[in-house]
């Protein structure tokens, strides 16, 4: 039971963190918006910085059980790619104040997090959905399938890199749109843009 009250408030926590982003709320608003006191807040997640460590982590399985959701309902691997695509991009535009930036700068071992499922998990993956594209005849077939998927982890990055697009500026998920939509649409053959052609649309 008391896991369960826990993961409510990490819910309702994540929600606020997508609203308004990282930055803004300190500790006493953090329990005030989760109805308990102070004192039961230290006492249930010890620091904002704990709170969101627990959030990121919490939000990393969620994506990993939502892909494999995704990918039962699709049948090759382009079509999977370009999901996983929309997929990213749908997260973003939840969530358009979420402070990437603040979360590298201020709270490294959450950002340690997201940085180890971008390496380890979301690395593989790709590598995966890209051979398995070459080989069924989506991709085209002088594609390094490990090389590209270093540079579409190196273009997520891009996406978030605060200088080049200012978040106050730009919109992360219209800067993450134009950059892998004609990018991923270079990758395929004909018969690949045939079978995500669909896909595309819904972006």
């Amino acid at each position: 039971m008391e896991q369960l009250v826990r993961q409510q408030l990490l819910d309702r926590a994540a929600l606020l963190f997508r609203q308004v982003g990282v930055r803004l709320p300190h500790e006493e608003q953090l329990a005030a918006a989760l109805d308990c006191t102070p004192a039961e807040f230290r006492q249930l997640f010890g620091s904002k910085e704990n709170l969101l460590f627990a959030i990121t982590e919490h939000n990393l399985v969620r994506q990993r059980e939502e892909h494999a959701e995704l990918f039962a309902n699709l049948d090759t691997p382009a079509e999977c790619l370009v999901g996983l695509l929309r997929y990213s991009l749908n997260e973003l535009r939840q969530a358009p104040n979420y402070d990437y930036h603040i979360m590298r700068t201020q709270y490294p071992r959450s950002w340690q997090l997201i940085s180890d499922h971008l390496s380890g998990y979301t690395g593989a993956l790709l590598v995966r959905l890209l051979q398995g594209g070459i080989s069924q005849g989506q991709f085209r077939a002088n594609l390094d399938a490990r090389l590209i998927a270093h540079i579409i982890l190196a273009q997520f990055s891009l996406v978030l890199n605060e200088e080049l697009f200012p978040p106050d500026q730009l919109d992360v998920s219209v800067v993450y749109r134009n950059i892998f939509a004609p990018y991923v649409r270079g990758l395929c053959t004909p018969a690949g843009l045939h079978v995500v052609a669909s896909h595309f649309e819904r972006l």
